[in-house]
């Protein structure tokens, strides 16, 4: 089953188009990683996608429905977000800002019940934050504010994940963590769209890899098609020298995931 799907798609803002006639599907069970250089309209495009601005033209479906028409609480039963990391307004508690993944499950003028922070408790111990839920989300660490965004959205239980850049402010460590639990949400049959600078975590995460430069996609295939050091190279304007480089170490992640490793040396 196709969870996302963007088809001939526009997006950008009602004076500015930013990217134009993108074609993405994520299967169920499935990872895309999304890459590009700052600037291209990566977080317009995920926010065109989450229904958050509407698109200029082409058409957003969830579970095989248009997003335009639904309302806010369906498509929080379908989809959770992780934006990057910010440093909050508010003092709300890590456990608050966590709960507020069971908005959807809660209601309006509802309290969480056991069973939400139950699950709020399952989260915040699964991506390594127990210990802070006590403390301001505005005194903690940005890597800290990133995990606890993680693990607002997983207590949001949806079978779509979308996440920007999720480890991006995070330490060698938590990245780690951070991509097995990406590898676990697909064992467990959940879709995940993820971008990120990081060619060595697409190798390791994505069935799929779509290239944005732009606006437009450069390219879209399997890890092995896609993350070769000549498309890699025009991408970011870099020498196929210097992307062989840094590829390197990371083959052997993509060899032990498909029985293939890049092209293109």
């Amino acid at each position: 089953m196709r969870m996302l799907e963007a088809r001939d798609l526009s997006f950008g803002y009602s004076r500015r188009r930013v990217g134009e006639r993108v074609n993405l599907a994520i299967e169920a069970a499935g990872v895309l990683c999304l890459l590009g250089p700052n600037g291209c309209g990566k977080t317009t495009l995920f926010r065109t996608l989450l229904g958050l601005l509407p698109p200029l033209g082409g058409d957003v479906r969830i579970a095989g429905a248009p997003v335009a028409g639904r309302s806010r609480q369906e498509l929080a039963s379908l989809v959770a977000y992780v934006p990057q990391a910010h440093a909050g307004l508010f003092a709300y508690t890590v456990e608050e800002v966590v709960l507020m993944g069971r908005a959807t499950h809660v209601g309006r003028f509802g309290i969480p019940s056991a069973r939400d922070r139950a699950i709020g408790a399952e989260m915040m111990d699964r991506v390594g934050v127990a210990s802070l839920r006590g403390r301001p989300y505005t005194e903690i660490s940005g890597g800290e504010r990133q995990l606890v965004l993680i693990a607002r959205a997983l207590a949001q239980q949806a079978p779509l994940l979308v996440m920007d850049e999720p480890t991006a402010s995070l330490d060698f460590g938590n990245q780690v963590r951070v991509l097995q639990h990406i590898e676990n949400l697909r064992a467990q049959g959940l879709a995940v769209c993820l971008s990120t600078h990081q060619p060595d975590h697409a190798l390791r995460v994505a069935d799929k890899v779509a290239l944005m430069q732009a606006g437009h996609l450069l390219a879209v295939g399997t890890p092995a098609e896609v993350l070769r050091p000549d498309i890699l190279a025009k991408l970011y304007d870099v020498s196929q020298a210097e992307v062989t480089a840094c590829l390197a170490r990371a083959r052997p992640a993509a060899s032990r995931r498909d029985g293939t490793v890049c092209r293109g040396d």
